[in-house]
């Protein structure tokens, strides 16, 4: 019989969870986005008077999840955006969910571009900018 620890350690490994979690910290992003766009004048700076859209998914696009930014403000909803400007598509939810948590998110990211795990589509300065941005979101 296997002990506790063991079956917490399968669990928490577990490609349904890290799943759940991605749409978790999909979500919580996205409440943060938003909220931060209201409130904070340093985020609502580097909004600028941009007018874009990005999203956030998984290959097989069975999470996805776009923002909108206009008027200084960043809002979002479920599913994918007719023609985003950028798109960032991780391979699975294990990979989007392991680089969107590591502690140096810009090397990982970077990392997961090199290993082809993370596939940026559209304008790469806007890939920059979301870097910079999310940075923001932590402070």
């Amino acid at each position: 019989m296997k002990q506790l620890p063991d079956i917490a350690d399968s669990l928490l490994t577990s490609r349904v969870y890290l799943s759940a979690k991605f749409l978790a910290i999909v979500s919580a992003l996205s409440w943060k986005m938003y909220r931060k766009s209201c409130t904070d004048p340093k985020v609502q700076a580097h909004l600028g008077n941009k007018n874009i859209s990005f999203q956030l998914q998984t290959r097989s696009a069975s999470i996805c999840r776009h923002f909108l930014v206009s008027d200084q403000r960043i809002t979002s909803a479920w599913g994918a955006h007719k023609a985003p400007d950028l798109s960032i598509i991780f391979n699975d939810a294990v990979i989007g969910t392991r680089i969107l948590t590591a502690d140096g998110k810009r090397l990982a990211f970077m990392q997961g571009m090199q290993n082809k795990e993370v596939e940026v589509q559209g304008d790469l300065s806007l890939f920059m900018w979301y870097v910079e941005l999310g940075s923001m979101l932590n402070q």
